[in-house]
């Protein structure tokens, strides 16, 4: 793409014009991802957007004209204001000393292109607009690596998100060597782009060179030395791609897809071990809740992978084990089977839609009628009463209070 091109593409922009008239208290500049996005012709609906004069102030301005509300994200020196709008969120922040300064240091020249609103110039002082149009993913510098630690995990994970770029060796390198430093950074940054990166299209390619470079050691150590990435990597490309599939299974994938990355730890392929998975995602910084629900959905789903549209009795009774994780369990499961080349996505879809049917129906006995029946006090006993005859409900082996209250007797004798 050309200067010129590039020009015209963001002139078309009815957004920009709009932007660029909602204050006039200093020179804004389009950059950073939101100005990458347009030049490649994606969409985006979200403007990072550099300041000459009082960030605040515009941001403000900005808030009243779009009808949204502004505040400070990070810590000074280095606050960024949002502008979340129904539509559009919008990032500003301050040019620290001049614009040539706040240029260089950027992350990758491919986000160091600066735009001047309303009718440009397009600034490019560092080659991006011509690594844009060759696919390259370049740093500005390597200093720049060290100064925010992030950068590194950001790189690797625009090769996810942008399947277009490519990194070149030297930048690979450069990543490689800073990846220590990511120890260092904020977990819930570390989680944002872990996010992001699992949601790519690329993931497959991106968590192989995460992992080649010690990007994924550096951050769980338990990727040191592990041999079956390509696996695991496999296993993130499915699980991205039944997220576009659309429906229960792909909703459920997003929230499981997270386990991936703890799976040299919990013994991946093999014998699950969830709260070792759990463990290591908290070690990342994600939600203790999400990490425990993700990594015990992936352990159900590594139980329901061998009789998935094979066993109905044994599926039905993981599903009465599984209860709310039962979506996010068949989601893993479904993802497995397409990394040894089969498609479990019709007996998932199948076994949720029972799952649905079944848990809709009142129970044969409720908790008190099994207390009264068995003498049971309130507790784990009853509890684990309770559990017993709901499986044995899912596998088909009690259809009627008659068979239930012979089931439990016979239980409890045993």
């Amino acid at each position: 793409m050309t200067g010129p091109e590039a020009a015209r593409r963001l002139l078309a922009s009815p957004l920009l014009r709009r932007i660029a008239g909602l204050w006039d208290g200093g020179q804004l500049f389009l950059t950073g991802g939101s100005l990458r996005d347009r030049l490649l012709g994606l969409p985006t609906h979200d403007l990072d957007l550099a300041v000459s004069g009082d960030p605040r102030a515009a941001a403000e301005a900005v808030a009243v004209r779009l009808g949204g509300r502004c505040f400070p994200l990070g810590h000074p020196p280095l606050v960024t204001w949002r502008v979340a709008g129904a539509r559009h969120n919008v990032d500003l922040w301050g040019i620290e000393g001049g614009l040539e300064h706040d240029i260089f240091r950027r992350d990758f020249t491919v986000n160091a292109l600066f735009w001047r609103l309303p009718r440009g110039p397009l600034l490019d002082l560092v080659g991006g607009l011509d690594d844009l149009a060759a696919g390259r993913l370049r740093v500005v510098r390597k200093e720049n690596l060290v100064s925010d630690p992030l950068r590194v995990l950001r790189g690797v994970r625009l090769l996810a998100t942008h399947p277009e770029l490519r990194l070149t060796a030297e930048s690979e390198q450069q990543l490689g060597r800073s990846a220590p430093g990511l120890r260092s950074v904020a977990r819930e940054r570390v989680c944002e782009e872990l996010r992001l990166l699992l949601g790519g299209p690329g993931v497959e390619r991106s968590l192989l060179l995460a992992a080649r470079i010690g990007v994924m050691e550096a951050m769980l150590p338990s990727w040191r030395g592990y041999t079956r990435v390509q696996a695991v990597a496999r296993l993130a490309g499915e699980l991205r791609a039944l997220q576009r599939a659309g429906g229960a299974v792909a909703r459920a994938a997003v929230e499981v897809a997270v386990a991936v990355l703890a799976s040299p730890g919990a013994g991946f392929p093999g014998a699950w071990e969830a709260p070792a998975a759990a463990a290591a995602l908290a070690a990342i910084g994600w939600p203790p809740r999400a990490a425990q629900r993700a990594a015990a959905a992936a352990g159900l789903g590594e139980q329901l992978l061998p009789v998935l549209g094979r066993n109905a009795a044994a599926e039905r009774d993981l599903a009465a084990q599984a209860d709310d994780l039962l979506e996010p369990a068949v989601a893993w499961a479904v993802a497995r089977s397409a990394v040894t080349g089969a498609d479990s996505r019709v007996p998932g879809t199948a076994l949720l839609r029972w799952w649905r049917r079944f848990s809709s129906r009142p129970p044969l006995l409720s908790g008190e009628e099994i207390a009264t029946l068995l003498a049971l006090p309130a507790g784990p006993a009853r509890g684990a009463a309770v559990r017993a005859l709901r499986r044995a409900h899912a596998r088909g082996e009690v259809r009627n209070r008659e068979q239930a209250e012979r089931f439990l007797r016979e239980t409890q004798i045993r």
